[in-house]
């Protein structure tokens, strides 16, 4: 859990380099987007606890993480395309991080 906060924290400054306002034409929905990006900040919290160095980790990771898009069907643009749109919406991607959050704290009070 002490490193969901970093994540976020990271997350959120990434996404300011990047503004759209118009949605992608397949945009995720909302909370299939939260469902998606609680298990990928879930399996980069694990794999930064466990190896630390994110170059010892990274095509491992980077497996996983198709994984999640497999489990959740979605492509990887996809992903990308959505995260940059609610990224550039303020209000939408403060309710994403929310409802993880939120989930978070029910599982692992």
């Amino acid at each position: 859990m002490k490193f969901i906060l970093p994540l976020f924290i990271v997350l959120i400054v990434s996404s300011c380099g990047s503004v759209t306002s118009t949605k992608p034409s397949g945009l995720i929905e909302a909370d299939k987007m939260s469902l998606i990006l609680e298990d990928v900040l879930l399996l980069e919290s694990h794999y930064q606890s466990k190896y630390g160095v994110p170059g010892v980790y990274k095509d491992a990771l980077d497996k996983s993480v198709n994984r999640i898009f497999k489990k959740y069907g979605v492509k990887a643009k996809q992903f990308r395309e959505s995260y940059r749109y609610y990224a550039s919406q303020p209000e939408e991607f403060k309710a994403l991080n929310t409802s993880i959050m939120d989930r978070l704290s029910r599982e692992n009070p």
